[in-house]
């Protein structure tokens, strides 16, 4: 074999043998699946991820799709985000990140579903968690609610006890402490977070127990 079949022949075999390893050779195949990231899960435990997410032991680890396994977990809203890493030889790791608990969604039966700060849900309880805004009434306007919940200066934000959702107009926070805020709607998010803002630093309102800002140009206090 002249040195010029050797310099295309060669290259050509490497890539054959490279083929075969990742794509049919029992060397390369996955016989250990992990699952990270589950802590604290409330509808997931490592056998319901192994299965769901379609990976077998004797699969090829050249084959183990990030896109498949991310889809086939699409299913359990309380995963936000799933990577595969590949372990040489034969491990693959699924790379679980869950969905945070940021609100809980009060129910027409007395339950709460709590979900993330984009408001999808992934589990129902019979009790809220301290420390997290209870959302209560029509969830059609539940976007407008955490889009104004998530606009409040940090002191408020992390006081907010309720978030009513009566109607589009009628948003309204009501406080630790015992303070209420009438927001109104989603509109003049800016103009009302100034008014809100100039309120609470006025020392005659340091015991106000209900503000209205739904029109921030005429506000009440009391």
């Amino acid at each position: 074999m002249n040195a010029k079949v050797k310099r295309i022949f060669l290259p050509l075999l490497v890539i054959a043998v490279l083929g075969y390893l990742l794509g049919w050779s029992s060397l390369l195949e996955v016989r250990t699946i992990e699952v990270t990231g589950i802590e604290g899960a409330r509808t997931l435990t490592e056998k319901r991820v192994i299965k769901a997410s379609g990976i077998r032991v004797g699969d090829k680890l050249a084959r183990v799709s990030t896109g498949s396994v991310a889809r086939a977990l699409g299913k359990y809203p309380e995963i936000a985000r799933v990577e595969i890493n590949r372990k040489p030889l034969h491990a693959v790791e699924i790379g679980v990140t869950l969905r945070s608990i940021d609100v809980a969604i009060a129910t027409t039966k007395g339950r709460f579903l709590l979900g993330d700060s984009t408001g999808v849900t992934f589990v129902e309880v019979s009790k809220a968690p301290r420390g997290i805004p209870v959302i209560t009434g029509d969830r059609r306007f539940l976007k407008d609610g955490l889009d104004i919940y998530y606009s409040l200066p940090k002191k408020i934000k992390t006081r907010v006890d309720t978030i009513a959702l009566p109607s589009s107009g009628s948003i309204a926070f009501s406080l630790r402490g015992g303070l209420t805020i009438l927001w109104g709607s989603a509109t003049d998010l800016e103009a009302k977070l100034t008014v809100l803002a100039a309120l609470l630093e006025a020392p005659e309102n340091k015991r106000a127990r209900f503000i209205d800002i739904a029109t921030p140009l005429t506000p009440t206090v009391r």
